[in-house]
């Protein structure tokens, strides 16, 4: 049996890049087959169906009429890190929906609740020494990128910091990504809309400790991490005053850390699996 996915435009975007791989089996085997469709699909029962939220918050109405023909769905409401989509103003009688960038100020009715995750560039990555001890190449573009930059020219070490004048303007992915492979420890200072960023799931990719911002400047987001991941090993900071300490605290454990947070990293891609079968047979589909 075949699960059809469709995809809202635009497709191929970083944010997407890990439900790229999970609905291509690469995340983690799912035991189902999934045929990847642009828009919505024709001819079938049923669909997965992305929504890239900031492009279509306005149109809820036209998804609705449009997802009517169908008898089940699992909506994904993707690169939305401005909370516009509201998935509750498109209407379906049998649909399930998966959230990116939840913010925790919002009540999503049970909705999964998923993250930004990582993009293409950490699909393969290459083996490195550690012979960094924190690695930093971001944006510097905000009061608290501002505190987390000048906190860590007082870290002691081997260091990789280098402030950059705004997304993908720093070093090339390729190189980024050699970095983040061979640091011990990254600090994930906060975007500007959502703590989320896809600096922290690189670090998981890269089997590097990653130190999680729960503080965006946008809204009062404490306990973004926690609403994703209750169980998360890593060490999440709301003050900047308290990141050296933290820094200090994962270099003296590591390397048995690195090894637990990559340990739970894994089990964490397997949920996401479990999830699309979960959801698909209490829609139904299966």
């Amino acid at each position: 049996m075949s699960i059809t996915v469709g995809a809202l435009a635009p497709g191929d975007q970083w944010d997407q890049n890990m439900l790229d791989r999970l609905f291509s089996n690469q995340l983690y085997h799912t035991g189902l087959e999934f045929r990847r469709v642009a828009g919505y699909p024709a001819n079938v029962d049923g669909c997965v169906l992305i929504i890239p939220g900031r492009y279509w918050h306005h149109r809820c109405n036209e998804i609705s009429e449009a997802i009517d023909r169908y008898q089940w769905v699992l909506g994904i409401r993707a690169g939305d890190e401005d909370d516009q989509l509201d998935p509750y103003k498109i209407y379906h009688p049998n649909i399930r929906w998966w959230v990116q960038t939840p913010h925790t100020d919002k009540d999503y009715d049970g909705a999964r609740r998923f993250g930004v995750g990582y993009p293409p560039h950490f699909n393969k990555l290459q083996r490195q020494d550690r012979d960094t001890d924190v690695f930093l190449s971001g944006q510097n573009t905000n009061k608290r990128r501002q505190q987390c930059f000048a906190r860590l020219s007082k870290v002691a070490g081997t260091k990789m910091v280098e402030p950059t004048a705004g997304f993908t303007k720093g070093m090339p992915p390729a190189e980024y990504a050699l970095w983040m492979c061979a640091a011990k420890v990254a600090p994930c200072p906060a975007g500007p809309k959502t703590p989320d960023t896809f600096r922290l799931y690189e670090a998981l990719e890269a089997h590097t400790v990653p130190i999680a911002d729960d503080i965006t400047s946008a809204y009062y987001s404490a306990g973004y991490w926690r609403s994703l991941f209750p169980d998360a090993p890593f060490p999440i900071f709301t003050s900047y005053a308290d990141l050296p300490g933290y820094i200090g605290d994962q270099l003296a454990a590591w390397p048995a850390n690195a090894n637990r947070i990559t340990a739970w990293w894994m089990h964490q891609k397997r949920y996401m699996s479990r999830w699309v079968r979960e959801d698909l047979e209490a829609l139904g589909a299966l």
